[in-house]
């Protein structure tokens, strides 16, 4: 039986690749869903040029996707944050049941920048109020390749009851592998990982902490964590764990999410089966050079160890030597 869906998709001053990743939602077989577009601030323009593409005055065409005239136009609610979160207007809710899946979507405006999981949770508090059964996260970079993509997702939850999250095989246009991930252990994250990493480099292999096991496999199975340019939930576990970490920022949302399913017992499952493609796009940032992009993460790395892995003064003060090294290494080789 069909259940029904939200797609999430965040943007931020990048409405070239929302749309392209809109055309192609469009093409999905599956009967009851509904996209969001979440708005974070931009400063580019990002609405009148998503509306202007679901009127059917501007057109997207790629490589990876074709567009389709047939399904325009586009029927479009727009909501601020505030509404939004408290479900959406009933009048516009009963207008949007009259358009199929594929013509309509729900564009929700942000006053500003709430980051990844700010923006998100906002999409996700209004999809949650309209009562839909799974939430969909969806990187505004990426581009859905299957056109039963929405199916294959979904039939991975039926494998075992306690699956609260579920993410695609993605592929990075670089042709990498964009998870799923294993496992870090201490050791690892001080400096074994970099170390493997850096020899697999050099011999031209997918990176060491990629899941080689599972995107081998031929069914959905287990693993630690997935990327979080798809992420797949169980609406009711979004809601119970309060939503997605805000202090969060641009980074680590995959591994807080990793412990908060352990946390409650649960299970994340990667599903082969589907492909996406991921433009792996850099996001606007105040400091986007790789010193700045690194010195982000390795805060928000912090604060997930200090917070999610409980790790204690010490153990936290050899991490931030190593970070505090390969800052430095990265700074005499820029």
């Amino acid at each position: 039986m069909n259940q029904k869906v939200a797609i999430i998709i965040l943007n931020y001053n990048g409405w070239k690749d929302t749309i392209e990743c809109l055309e192609s939602l469009r093409k999905i077989d599956y009967p009851d869903y509904l996209t969001i577009v979440v708005d974070n601030g931009s400063s580019d323009g990002s609405i009148e040029k998503i509306k202007s593409w679901a009127e059917g005055k501007l057109e997207t065409n790629s490589e990876y996707v074709k567009y389709a005239a047939q399904n325009k136009p586009i029927y479009v609610v727009e909501y601020e944050k505030e509404i939004a979160e408290k479900g959406g207007i009933d009048k516009f809710e009963s207008e949007l049941q009259k358009y199929s899946p594929n013509r309509k979507i729900v564009l929700i405006k942000n006053n500003k920048n709430l980051g990844f999981s700010g923006g998100n949770n906002v999409g996700a508090k209004y999809a949650i109020q309209r009562n839909v059964k799974y939430i969909i996260l969806l990187n505004n970079d990426t581009i859905i390749i299957d056109i039963d993509f929405m199916n294959k997702i979904i039939d991975a939850f039926r494998y075992d009851d306690n699956i609260f999250v579920v993410g695609p095989n993605i592929v990075n246009f670089s042709g990498s592998f964009d998870g799923p991930f294993i496992h870090e252990t201490f050791l690892g994250e001080l400096f074994f990982l970099s170390l493997k990493n850096q020899i697999h480099k050099l011999l031209r292999c997918q990176p060491v902490y990629i899941d080689i096991k599972a995107i081998s496999s031929p069914k959905p199975l287990q693993v630690y964590k997935i990327s979080g340019a798809c992420l797949v939930f169980k609406s009711t576990f979004l809601k119970e764990i309060g939503y997605l970490d805000e202090n969060a920022w641009l980074s680590c949302e995959e591994a807080i999410l990793a412990e908060q399913v352990i946390a409650k017992d649960g299970k994340i499952y990667f599903q082969p089966l589907t492909l996406l493609l991921h433009k792996k796009a850099r996001s606007p940032r105040n400091d986007s050079s790789r010193v700045g992009i690194l010195s982000n993460y390795f805060k928000q790395r912090e604060y997930f160890l200090k917070t999610y892995r409980r790790y204690g003064a010490l153990k936290i003060s050899f991490i931030k030597f190593a970070h505090t090294f390969r800052l430095l290494l990265e700074k005499i080789r820029a």
